[in-house]
């Protein structure tokens, strides 16, 4: 019998994991909130543009308030959410999960002991996604990474075993892209959460012209990146977190760039990689429609709340706890939220401001 999908928080993230289930033959049920994007699933599909050209795929949608109408519990759901949203939505959901069931947070964050406390940690199986996808209208999502990009997914246990369920999991998500079952996912989600700290918070406030910077700018936003790094990789290593490496480089590399010379140095090294990421902004908008956006500039451009108290802010949070010093990741916390509250704008000129907080 093959086993009842839902995913609840159909967006970028969430609506490419169940369209690519769907398109392999899964029963997936997608469930969201924006009622304009379940209108439009229902009517016309869900429609996944990727380099590959995309396709359209009919797909079950619903929205919040059709819930109570599920008869059939779930065996499995991504819970695909925003930070904010994870408690409500697991005590939404978990009344139609079976007692075999499970949720796997494929969220940006720490979310996975959030959903522990509502459903139980043996209902809870850690998934950390690296996909690098958007929305802008709906029913029509926006994948800029390629299809075979290594540790699509990375699933793993709490408790770091990996169970049979796990392998389950990683060869369902097989068809979205190259997936892995972690015996540390606590470690997978620090260096998910250094990526994101790095990433996206500045792409935030940077604003839509973080796709057309020049060379200088691009060089400062990477100095930014590695002094940011280091502060989550010193934090997460300081609560006893073996962190997995990031961009591929050892955590150990950002925990120690405690000088400018370090910093310098490791990020030529970072520099060279991320080039390589992507395609070049005008051949990505040519293939996919839309330029490669983070999840917390598209926050931005949508003028909605963004996660970052969830991650930088988070890792501010946890670094007061154990003693160790953040104050970039505090500098681009207050400054996000500025712009959020109406009283700062996205601007590439919030680099030099950032860079003037360095205090290596």
């Amino acid at each position: 019998m093959s086993k009842k999908i839902a995913v609840v928080g159909a967006g970028a993230i969430g609506g490419t994991t169940g369209a690519y289930l769907i398109k392999a033959g899964h029963d997936v049920t997608l469930i969201d909130q924006w009622a304009a994007h379940i209108d439009k699933i229902r009517k016309d599909g869900l429609k996944v543009s990727d380099l590959h050209g995309g396709f359209t795929v009919p797909a079950k949608a619903l929205h919040l308030s059709d819930i109570s109408g599920v008869r059939e519990p779930f065996d499995i759901v991504f819970l695909s959410v925003k930070s904010y949203d994870t408690r409500w939505s697991a005590y939404l959901i978990e009344p139609y999960l079976k007692p075999t069931g499970f949720i796997l947070p494929t969220q940006n964050a720490l979310n996975d002991e959030v959903v522990a406390s509502v459903v139980g940690f043996t209902r809870t199986v850690g998934c950390v996604t690296m996909l690098s996808v958007g929305v802008y209208e709906p029913g029509h999502i926006n994948r800029h990474d390629a299809l075979d990009r290594p540790h699509t997914f990375t699933v793993g246990e709490l408790s770091g075993l990996v169970s049979s369920r796990v392998k389950e999991v990683v060869e369902l998500l097989n068809v979205v892209g190259p997936s892995e079952a972690t015996t540390n996912i606590w470690g997978m989600r620090w260096s998910k959460l250094a990526i994101n700290c790095m990433a996206n918070a500045l792409s935030g406030v940077i604003g839509p012209a973080m796709s057309s910077l020049n060379e200088a700018q691009m060089d400062s936003v990477n100095l930014l990146k590695v002094v940011i790094g280091g502060e989550v990789t010193r934090t997460g290593q300081a609560l006893g977190v073996n962190i997995e490496p990031i961009w591929g480089f050892q955590a150990d590399e950002f925990a120690k760039a405690t000088t400018m010379t370090a910093v310098q140095k490791l990020k030529a090294k970072v520099t060279e990689v991320l080039n390589k990421q992507f395609l070049p902004t005008e051949e990505l908008e040519k293939k996919v429609g839309t330029p490669q956006r983070p999840s917390l500039l598209q926050d931005i451009i949508k003028k909605r709340r963004t996660e970052v108290e969830f991650l930088n802010g988070e890792v501010v949070r946890r670094g007061k706890v154990v003693g160790v010093a953040t104050p970039m990741n505090q500098a681009l916390l207050d400054l996000t939220l500025k712009i959020e509250n109406g009283k700062a704008e996205p601007s590439p000129a919030n680099i030099e401001l950032l860079k003037k907080k360095i205090s290596l």
